[in-house]
């Protein structure tokens, strides 16, 4: 793999990373698993986890922030929180994605210079580098 590939993971790729690679494709398994790569999971993946566990739909055995930083740890990931800069740009973004999560990630990846490993298909809509 590049050594300059810099990665952004979604929230579901972050969390079927450390619990089920297996629902990864093939290339997204090998290249966050290089340890070259650079991976980064956003503080809003973390807030996504909290709210999901908060209504149900995310059982966890610990706290959203906990099982984010054990995840984080154990996937070499470093976190990447949202910014002005990544906010201002959410006003330019079209409105292909409804989703604020998302929308976020991808502003982040633009502005950082990230590619998202996501198995979302309409993120691939926006001006984003995209591995899946």
């Amino acid at each position: 793999m590049a050594n300059s590939l810099r990665l952004l993971l979604d929230t579901n790729v972050f969390i079927w990373s450390a619990v089920d690679p297996r629902r990864l494709t093939v290339p997204a398994r090998k290249v966050i698993a290089d340890a070259d790569v650079f991976r980064q999971v956003s503080v809003v993946s973390v807030w996504e986890m909290q709210i999901k566990h908060a209504v149900g739909k995310l059982p966890l055995k610990e706290s959203a922030e906990r099982t984010a930083a054990r995840f984080a740890k154990e996937l070499h990931a470093g976190f990447l929180a949202p910014s002005v800069e990544h906010v201002a740009l959410l006003d330019k973004l079209p409105r292909i994605h409804d989703d604020p999560f998302d929308r976020m990630l991808i502003a982040q990846a633009i502005v950082e210079g990230l590619t998202i490993v996501t198995a979302d298909p309409v993120i691939a809509q926006y001006p984003v580098s995209v591995l899946w």
